[in-house]
């Protein structure tokens, strides 16, 4: 019978959805190769490639119910992590974000996008009455969200802590919250913005939204990053200039090529047509097979695992996009698929395998 049970969810598994996540993930490897130049950074991307093959292996191994069990202790866990990176996190990029093992990093606040998708999910899925949430019930989801992005606002690192709010707060729309509620919670955020321009946001990140604000305000300093990639995307054309011959990118005009303005080197050398449209649409496919999973779910803990996966994934995709191309505030947020990271990429393929867990028992019962 196990046996039996096994072979039904392998010939569930939703090859179309891993095919369209491993495409990206060789598009980006490609676009990294070049990016990285003599660095070699994309062999250690490779490296935390298959470490996250390993890890979304075993994340579709396991029954996704069980995760209900394992949501609170592995959100505290996180949480934990979160703290313990502010005392003896090495401060990189003026932002202790990171735990340091030797040679290897980990950036808790990855594994804390998972925790929440799953505090969420069990809150959702334990929910007994239908209808809007009210002032009580979005407490406790309120709270879930805000430990965390509090946490990576005082590391500092603004970008989490926009993801955090954007795909939790997209979530709770989903759960249904009250308009007026919506009114008040927006109401607060924008009367809080004095106090976190002032207490909260460190110089540098001030200059970041201010050059959004006034682009042409300091274009050797803080607006470097941004009028470069906007070179570079412009200078790529219709057709590209051509694998490994961007001079935004080869004579490293364009900073960070590799990590948050990856998208940027791709635009350049392979250019609208060939590069940007391709890219963009494997990505839509993407969105659009992963939201079907989640509404062909079993269940709406299994549909709220694969919705807020989504959310996580849009949200990174959305805000680097807009950083990239002087939409949004450069803020540091990387392109899931194409930004190198080890903890963003094994956490991006843990992610990934609880959607396919979800596809694969939506006829297990």
């Amino acid at each position: 019978m196990i046996i039996a049970i096994e072979r039904r969810l392998v010939r569930n598994l939703d090859l179309i959805f891993l095919g369209l996540s491993l495409a990206l993930f060789l598009i980006g490897i490609i676009n990294l190769y070049s990016a990285a130049g003599a660095s070699g950074v994309w062999k250690d991307q490779l490296l935390w490639f298959g470490i996250g093959i390993i890890a979304m292996v075993g994340m579709i191994a396991i029954d996704y119910e069980r995760f209900q069990g394992l949501a609170i202790p592995f959100y505290i866990l996180c949480v934990g992590l979160l703290v313990l990176v502010l005392f003896i996190g090495p401060e990189i990029h003026h932002s202790r974000s990171w735990l340091v093992f030797g040679r290897f990093r980990v950036q808790p606040s990855e594994l804390a996008k998972l925790s929440v998708v799953l505090m969420l999910a069990r809150i959702f899925m334990k929910r007994e009455k239908a209808g809007a949430i009210g002032v009580r019930e979005i407490i406790y989801p309120l709270v879930v969200i805000l430990i965390p992005a509090g946490l990576t606002a005082l590391e500092p690192d603004m970008g989490t802590t926009l993801i955090f709010l954007i795909f939790g707060g997209s979530l709770l729309l989903f759960m249904g919250v009250r308009w007026k509620l919506l009114v008040i919670l927006a109401l607060l955020a924008i009367l809080s913005a004095p106090v976190g321009w002032r207490y909260v946001l460190k110089p540098h990140q001030k200059n970041r939204i201010l050059i959004f604000m006034y682009p042409s305000k300091d274009p050797l300093g803080a607006g470097y990053n941004l009028q470069q990639s906007k070179t570079a995307i412009g200078s790529g054309g219709i057709l590209g200039k051509g694998w490994k011959k961007g001079s935004q990118n080869r004579l490293r005009f364009l900073p960070e090529q590799h990590t948050d303005f990856a998208f940027s080197v791709l635009a350049e050398e392979w250019g609208f047509l060939l590069g940007v449209v391709p890219a963009l649409l494997l990505y839509l496919f993407l969105f659009v097979r992963g939201i079907t999973i989640a509404s062909e779910a079993k269940d709406r803990f299994g549909m709220m695992l694969a919705l807020g996966v989504m959310m996580v994934v849009f949200s990174h995709f959305i805000v680097n996009l807009l950083m990239i191309s002087g939409w949004f505030p450069v803020i540091g947020v990387p392109l899931p698929f194409f930004s190198y990271g080890g903890s963003h990429l094994v956490v991006l393929f843990m992610m990934l395998g609880l959607i396919l867990n979800v596809g694969m028992r939506r006829y297990v019962f």
